[in-house]
């Protein structure tokens, strides 16, 4: 049945929205016509205990109009963790495109207002430094988010527009890990404060410098080992990114940066790189190393600053090269370091797009590409694992595990926006773009991330309050 004319004009300025409050204003009045405003509107879910919900909304309401402080701080650790799982289910997210359950963003705003009540007023039998102790406590269990960006050759320019669109909704997290071309566009956003980041997205975003692909001549490929040219990247990190140590990156924007390499001695894992682990390494080293794909780009030597301010070589000993072969995005090693709950994934690898993109779909032919990716990923892996194990101490056993490495990962966080397929743009990913693809590369970032906008706001939005929450009981403790 063909589409009425007025719903086709509506999809359409959907997919060509310039902004996300036009994207959203389209969304609502879509979500109208399909009736989904109506599901919005309802308590009735398979995905949440609403009636509890509701209770619980009752009972914070009228304990903070009695006061009752004390009560309210038990029930607000009770009913947090208790629905925790279910709020964080993205299923609550797969049916309306503007949001979810009206009864969610209820218990949210309430949650909001009874923790910062709890940080403004004193609780009963509670001094401000055991409350401070309380908060900290629930901050470290509730843990922080991650946004994570993926390699992707030239589509990795998509990530600009993914942390447009974030920034701008104030849901840039604080912590961003970043490999290949994402570690590029990570490190450039660390090393930003939030006013400079502010006007690099209004003035500046589409005159960045461009050109980081050099393809060596054959003969300097055989010499070199290697099909492009390292330096013509390393100077298009330094105009893009600075020269700046990982803790210099940290102390300017308070963002923390991750980047993952890997020593290129066999059986060896891949190291995170951050102002905790590697305060003193040079940040476009350690980008530059990302982007080692081995046969594109050769080994590379990190370097620090001394005591003295000069370059000296890091772990003289090693090279290193891009960790996501082993590793696209350390998750286990961020919960460790940064106690990350929440993983962000921007994905835009040229290899892994094909088999993601029926995940935020729902039917029947879903579910079958969902069955047949899963189906090729398994079956890949284990033949290239008997592949490797045939061919060990042979030239092609570095290769086939690498592949293996590759082929095994899994490449999918808690909210994942990837790079839509289009296979005429897989012509170009290893070229320089020009002006106009640059801007079509970062908005077709945003046009993927305006969608996810509300279930990120919805699911980060308690370790969110926590900083401020804290920061508010030191104000209160610094003034008594």
């Amino acid at each position: 049945m063909p589409l009425h004319p007025k719903r086709r004009e509506l999809d359409q300025a959907l997919a060509h929205a310039s902004s996300y409050q036009e994207w959203l204003g389209i969304a609502q009045e879509l979500d109208t016509r399909d009736g989904l405003m109506d599901w919005r509107s309802s308590d009735a879910s398979a995905f949440c205990h609403e009636r509890l919900m509701r209770e619980h909304i009752q009972q914070m309401r009228s304990m903070i109009e009695h006061q009752d402080l004390g009560g309210l701080a038990t029930l607000l650790q009770e009913s947090v963790y208790r629905h925790l799982g279910e709020l964080n289910n993205p299923e609550l997210y797969l049916y309306a495109r503007s949001g979810t359950k009206q009864i969610v963003s209820e218990y949210l705003d309430e949650v909001e207002h009874v923790m910062r009540s709890l940080s403004e007023q004193p609780i009963p039998q509670m001094s401000e430094q055991q409350k401070l102790a309380l908060f900290e406590q629930a901050a470290r269990i509730y843990g922080c988010p991650a946004l994570m960006l993926s390699g992707g050759a030239t589509f990795g320019i998509y990530h600009l527009g993914v942390v447009k669109a974030l920034f701008e909704q104030n849901l840039l997290p604080k912590v961003l890990v970043g490999s290949s071309m994402g570690a590029i566009i990570a490190a450039g956003m660390c090393n930003r404060t939030d006013e400079e980041l502010a006007e690099f997205f209004k003035t500046q975003v589409y005159e960045i410098h461009r050109d980081a692909l050099r393809w060596r001549r054959p003969q300097a490929m055989r010499k070199q080992h290697s099909a492009m040219d390292e330096q013509q990247l390393l100077e298009h990190i330094r105009v893009n990114v600075g020269s700046v140590t990982f803790a210099e990156a940290y102390a300017k924007s308070g963002r923390v940066l991750n980047i993952s390499v890997s020593p290129t001695r066999t059986h060896q894992k891949p190291r995170v790189l951050n102002y905790l682990t590697a305060p003193d390494v040079l940040v476009e080293y350690a980008v530059l190393a990302s982007c080692a794909v081995p046969l594109l780009y050769p080994p590379v030597t990190l370097y620090a600053r001394g005591k003295d301010g000069r370059k000296i070589p890091y772990m003289s000993t090693e090279t290193w090269i891009d960790g996501s072969v082993h590793g696209d995005l350390p998750r286990e090693r961020l919960a460790r370091l940064h106690n990350v709950n929440q993983t962000i994934i921007s994905q835009a690898n040229p290899h892994i797009i094909p088999f993601i993109t029926h995940r935020n779909h729902r039917g029947v032919r879903a579910l079958g590409k969902q069955v047949l990716s899963s189906v090729i990923h398994v079956g890949s892996a284990e033949l290239l694992d008997i592949g490797r194990h045939i061919f060990n101490k042979t030239p092609l056993s570095p290769l086939l595990s690498h592949a293996h490495a590759i082929a095994a990962q899994s490449y999918l966080g808690d909210i994942n926006i990837q790079f839509p397929f289009q296979p005429a743009a897989y012509l170009k990913v290893v070229t320089n773009p020009t002006p106009e693809r640059l801007a079509h590369y970062i908005r077709l970032g945003e046009q993927a991330t305006w969608p996810q906008i509300a279930m990120i706001r919805d699911l980060t939005r308690i370790s969110r309050l926590f900083p401020e929450c804290i920061a508010q009981i030191k104000a209160n403790m610094a003034t008594t």
